[in-house]
């Protein structure tokens, strides 16, 4: 029998490789990155209307990043319960930057609802955790004037302005060429 002590272990090391997958989801947006965005994901995750799997994940991401030139999620309060020692249900709320070619840049506020299985258990014994299904709400987006169109800022001389990271993204400067 398990002691205690491991039990609670294990679920603080659960909850870890959970807060984890969340980040990665954002660096795979700001990143750009669908075969990373698709390592996050059950080979069955639900896409809702777009179906199930690795397919139904493409064709979501083609719609909602099919255009991005940039995006930045700010993950913010995190709530994970357990259903078993293979499934937990979260909740995420999240601030959104982001920029794509129709609707110019915007700002969001998000709600996940989150559906995380544990689908393996890695070399050193802790569960590979993926999404089985995330539900993105949106509480409000606000159109706004983009922060790509700036001088650079230069830091540190000066805070104001676009930074060195954007300025080394190809379809931000494919963007800033084409406003000129």
């Amino acid at each position: 029998m398990e002691s205690p002590e491991n039990s609670s272990l294990d679920r603080l090391l659960a909850k870890e490789s959970i807060r984890d997958l969340v980040l990665d989801y954002s660096s795979a947006i700001a990143d750009k990155n669908t075969e990373f965005m698709s390592s996050l994901f059950a080979d069955d995750a639900d896409f809702g209307s777009y179906g199930k799997g690795p397919e139904a994940l493409k064709r979501l991401m083609e719609t909602t990043m099919g255009e991005l030139e940039m995006g930045i999620i700010l993950v913010t309060n995190h709530r994970i319960n357990f259903t078993n020692d293979e499934n937990a249900k979260g909740e995420v709320w999240a601030r959104c930057f982001a920029q794509n070619a129709t609707e110019g840049y915007y700002e969001q506020v998000i709600k996940y609802v989150d559906a995380y299985r544990r689908t393996s258990v890695d070399s050193s014994g802790i569960g590979v955790w993926k999404f089985e299904k995330r539900r993105h709400l949106l509480w409000f987006g606000e159109g706004k004037e983009s922060p790509l169109i700036q001088d650079q800022a230069n830091w540190p001389s000066s805070n104001i302005g676009i930074g060195r990271i954007p300025l080394a993204d190809p379809d931000v400067q494919e963007f800033r060429k084409n406003i000129s």
